[in-house]
């Protein structure tokens, strides 16, 4: 008897366990941000969340596209601590002369290696069609940048893009417009502009934008183009040289089956993206082009994708309202479902922060906070993932005496513990989490760079050679 029990007791631990593993993970709201319950127009500390980002000071930062306070508010830059915890940086109000010199609608943010944060915003500044800035971590604001829409400008306008490049500078694009309004462009941290590429989709298959772009191993960038103003091909998967300034279209894609997100870069080196019907695709460095399978059963577009510690993708489909994860060869994981009373709706990006849990935010609705009801939500998910391992992508430069320094290029670095050179511990600095500033050691000899962290340690492809 007691043999029988012990045998049914370990069936019902295996049976408990293989239930718990298969139980899906909860979107949890972690904070909701509150309106006025008559007019859901007065929301203090913004609405209409559109990003968030993992700093290396242990705080989360992020915008939301309206709402603040002062005069005529239109968004706000705002942090928030792990636990939830939100402060406003900065308000998008109006000037008394009515003017939003700094722009209105904030609709990126990343932070810099210098520790400031830089943005832009969709509208408004001088010209009305958005502006560039960086802000300090205490709410100072800088203008760095009007763009123009102007056909003798030919700025670009309306900027939806921002990302920082090996070299320092910060990476961006505008649009989706008609030409010349959609440009690709660089834009240095006190200012100095260029318009590096116009897109043109009357003459190819280039897009009115970009969704984003991704810097490789090689040094040049990878991104997608929004759909452009004809039906065959429609947009496409394109690499841009910083260096040289090529810009060479790798695939195209033919209407309806289109780009619909960004492009992440893989364990395997391989580009990720998703595109109409909720198909993952992958493309090489060398543009050689794979669709994949549909990762969710309803066909979906404009989403986001990421890679987790597991290896797995996950993302989401803005309009679908879901977050899914599956395998590299599509095999679906999860398909999560925002509900707009719960955690909100029209998720805009997530990301697995240095502990292992996702976080995202959702653009609309979310459940009430302090009884009041919430436009725009902050959510998490723990699946139960260990903390991402850092990736190492590049270095520059290649070689360098004793006591130089090196900026390493890759992901997940916030939490890094050590960096050796040819195995000798190096002083470093974790500038952002795609940056880190290291210093060559005294006795250092040529060999490869490591970086560790608590998910695991990254090795350079290429050594580093001591001069």
């Amino acid at each position: 008897m007691n043999r029988l029990i012990s045998a049914l007791s370990l069936i019902l631990l295996i049976s408990a366990a293989a239930a718990a593993q298969t139980t899906p993970p909860a979107i949890v709201q972690l904070f909701g941000f509150p309106c006025d319950a008559q007019t859901l127009t007065q929301c203090p500390l913004g609405s209409f969340a559109s990003g968030l980002i993992e700093s290396v000071d242990g705080n989360f930062y992020g915008i939301a596209s309206e709402g603040g306070t002062g005069l005529n508010a239109q968004g706000t830059i705002f942090k928030l601590t792990p636990s939830g915890q939100l402060t406003v940086l900065y308000n998008f109000a109006e000037q008394p002369d009515g003017s939003l010199p700094n722009g209105a609608a904030p609709d990126t943010l990343i932070e810099g290696s210098d520790g400031f944060l830089y943005g832009t915003t969709l509208v408004d500044g001088k010209n009305g069609v958005g502006t560039a800035f960086k802000i300090s971590k205490t709410g100072t604001i800088t203008l760095l940048h009007n763009f123009c829409n102007e056909f003798v400008c030919k700025d670009g306008a309306n900027p939806s893009f921002l990302t920082e490049g090996l070299d320092g500078s910060l990476y961006g694009g505008t649009g989706p417009n008609s030409p010349p309004t959609s440009v690709l462009f660089r834009l240095g941290k006190s200012g100095a502009y260029k318009v590096l590429h116009t897109f043109d989709s009357r003459t190819q298959p280039d897009g009115t934008g970009i969704f984003g772009m991704v810097q490789a191993s090689d040094g040049n960038f990878y991104g997608t183009t929004v759909v452009g103003e004809q039906s065959k091909p429609a947009n496409s998967v394109f690499r841009f040289d910083p260096l040289t300034g090529a810009y060479t279209i790798l695939h195209a894609f033919n209407s309806p089956n289109i780009a619909s997100s960004g492009l992440t870069l893989a364990s395997d080196g391989r580009l990720y993206g998703l595109q109409t019907g909720s198909n993952l695709y992958n493309i090489n460095l060398a543009g050689t082009y794979r669709k994949i399978r549909a990762v969710s059963p309803t066909p979906l577009s404009d989403g986001d994708l990421i890679q987790a510690s597991d290896g797995s993708f996950w993302g989401d489909f803005n309009f679908g309202n879901i977050v899914f994860s599956a395998t590299r060869a599509g095999a679906i994981l999860q398909n999560l479902s925002l509900s707009p009373a719960v955690n909100g709706d029209q998720p805009e990006g997530l990301f697995q922060a240095s502990d292992g849990k996702f976080y995202g935010v959702s653009f609309m609705n979310g459940a009430p906070t302090n009884g009041q009801p919430s436009n725009g939500a902050i959510w998490v998910i723990d699946a139960g993932l260990p903390a991402p391992s850092p990736t190492l992508v590049n270095f520059r430069p290649a070689s360098g005496k004793a006591d130089s320094t090196i900026r390493l290029q890759g992901s997940h670095f916030i939490g890094t513990t050590s960096v050796t050179i040819s195995g000798l511990p190096a002083r470093f600095k974790v500038l952002s989490a795609n940056y880190i500033r290291v210093t060559v050691p005294a006795a250092a000899t040529t060999g490869r760079i490591d970086v560790t962290n608590a998910g695991g340690t990254a090795i350079s492809s290429t050594n580093f050679t001591v001069q």
